[in-house]
């Protein structure tokens, strides 16, 4: 009977320390503990991933695009119309061009999506080029020694405009570019590049001309080794959310904004390095927090 008591007792404690274990996992932040899942943080403002623009392209599914009928070798993806819908998580190289048509995102709430633009060319005339509806996160990988380039017409359609959409590249969630290649974005139509969560840039060389902001991100912007060039109507980058936790935050790289109405612009603005220069006729570097 006591050795029962005593199995009972034992059996008890694991589970009051399970327990105990679940609700510190599940109110981390109460507790002021940061929950991290490990895949995706290395504790800094950059992934692993996220700098990670190696072009490994064995397991990646093969899209070359054309006005005559765009080709798709692998899965996870198909045509419709003139536009390629991707919609599971993976690796897609894609090459070729569109006049009219674009690259839309419709993937798994958890899905992480790989673009990897290997000489690519789009137009849309009434919508994004590239539109990221739903996915955990999507890397652009510009391979080295190519040009990319995606632009839009000056009027989007009535469901683009009803569903927001309101820039060349457009992203509701988290977006990365990487890769030692080039992207050219011209927005006829608001923004340039538009991301709804975090707009991160690790390489490439980048030129958005834009008929409102350049870059227009919702909880911040973070760049290291990049090179861009900005040319746009109102700000060249903003980071809209007036959040005190959203920000702006530069480690390494080129900015160049030639023309705007304000260069910078969000509620916390960090520049740890890297060289930026910007000729606006409002303010150059606007950090808009209250502190």
């Amino acid at each position: 009977m006591s050795t029962s008591k005593h199995i009972d007792k034992i059996c008890m404690g694991i589970i009051l320390f399970t327990l105990l274990v679940t609700v510190w996992f599940l109110n981390g932040k109460a507790f002021g503990v940061s929950v991290i899942s490990g895949e995706e943080s290395d504790g800094g403002f950059f992934t692993e991933k996220d700098q990670d623009g190696a072009w490994d392209t064995k397991n990646a599914t093969k899209i070359v695009l054309s006005d005559d009928g765009s080709a798709i070798n692998g899965t996870g993806a198909y045509v419709y119309g003139n536009d390629i819908h991707i919609i599971g998580a993976g690796e897609y190289v894609i090459s070729g061009g569109l006049t009219n048509g674009k690259i839309l995102v419709e993937a798994e709430r958890d899905d992480k999506i790989w673009l990897m633009f290997d000489g690519v060319s789009i137009h849309c005339e009434e919508d994004a080029a590239v539109r990221i509806e739903q996915a955990d996160k999507v890397f652009l990988t510009l391979r080295d020694g190519t040009e990319n380039s995606v632009s839009s017409g000056a009027a989007y359609s009535e469901d683009a405009v009803s569903a927001n959409v309101d820039g060349t590249i457009y992203s509701r969630d988290d977006l990365t570019i990487n890769g030692s290649g080039s992207l050219n974005v011209t927005a006829e139509y608001q923004h340039g590049i538009v991301c709804n969560d975090d707009f991160i840039v690790t390489g490439g060389v980048i030129a958005v001309d834009a008929a409102q902001d350049g870059i227009h991100a919702n909880e911040s912007v973070r760049i290291k080794d990049a090179d861009f060039t900005l040319s746009a109507a109102d700000d060249g980058i903003t980071v809209s959310n007036d959040d005190e936790t959203a920000y702006f935050y530069m480690e390494s790289g080129n900015i160049r904004i030639p023309s705007c109405y304000e260069g910078i612009e969000a509620v916390q603005v960090t520049i740890a390095g890297g060289t930026i220069d910007i000729v606006s006729s409002d303010d150059g570097i606007n950090a808009s927090g209250n502190s």
